[in-house]
């Protein structure tokens, strides 16, 4: 007696249930073996493979070609964009975030040398938590990947379209960061100094964060550098990035003097 339960040779998926299973196994591929010279070795099979292994869910060319995405390189350029537009974060908020909730705890804020010693603190720690999560991240690299295509590749509507992901992607990243600054500043009683804005110290460690993470990606066993930051003066390690974010917070930042926490230490 032939089944009348559906197969999923015959069922007929959504176009946004396809778009989602195949982007979301174009992701985890290129996550895996990350981008190469492109993403070229992104072809429907792998990815249908990738998808009745994970799901269980059969796909086909007929499935996706004309319903989903035009051609192969219309969904490739697809997979790119959604790499790009995540911006280069990747899980770095979180991780540090983490790394100073208990920090910031413990941070003496009623006097201008408690909150010195705090924020040396927040540089040291959150500064190698950023860092370790960039350097650790695949996502993270296959955003680096992108953004080296996009702008060493020729001229062309493709190109342009994975710029444009890329710009909203960072740009989205780079407001993240600004609400976290302002928080931080916000409890520690500072203020930006003039003329600067919060938004160039956020490129700028940005900026730096993403070079110090490539340079630790070809050298891993790069020593940490031991300053006298620790209680009674005692040695404690910092990253490269550490000490540099340090060096940019007091070029932008600085106490102010009206915060309403401020004890006189007069």
């Amino acid at each position: 007696m032939a089944s009348i339960l559906p197969d999923d040779r015959t069922t007929r998926r959504s176009r946004e249930e396809i778009r989602l299973l195949m982007m979301t196994a174009g992701l985890d591929l290129l996550a895996e073996e990350g981008l190469g010279i492109g993403a070229e070795e992104l072809t429907f099979k792998r990815v249908f493979d990738r998808v009745e292994v994970s799901t269980g869910k059969r796909l086909t060319n007929a499935s996706v070609i004309r319903r989903v995405w035009t051609n192969q390189a219309e969904f490739q350029d697809d997979v790119l964009s959604a790499v790009a537009i995540a911006g280069d974060g990747g899980g770095e908020m979180g991780d540090t975030a983490s790394a100073m909730i208990a920090l910031l705890q413990s941070v003496d804020v009623s006097t201008p040398a408690g909150r010195r010693r705090g924020l040396s603190q927040i540089c040291r720690v959150g500064g190698e938590a950023s860092l370790q999560a960039l350097v650790d991240s695949r996502r993270w690299s296959l955003w680096v990947g992108v953004w080296v295509l996009a702008v060493t590749g020729p001229q062309s509507e493709r190109g342009r379209r994975i710029r444009k992901a890329l710009v909203e992607g960072y740009e989205t990243t780079t407001d993240l960061w600004v609400g976290l600054y302002q928080a931080l500043i916000n409890h520690l009683g500072l203020r930006v100094r003039a003329p600067f804005t919060l938004r160039q110290f956020t490129v700028s460690v940005g900026a730096l964060i993403d070079g110090c993470a490539m340079r630790a990606g070809a050298e891993p066993d790069a020593p940490p550098i031991f300053r006298p930051t620790g209680p009674d003066g005692g040695s404690e390690p910092w990253s490269l990035f550490a000490v540099g974010l340090e060096a940019l917070v007091m070029q932008y930042l600085e106490f102010d003097p009206d915060w309403p926490g401020a004890v006189d230490s007069t």
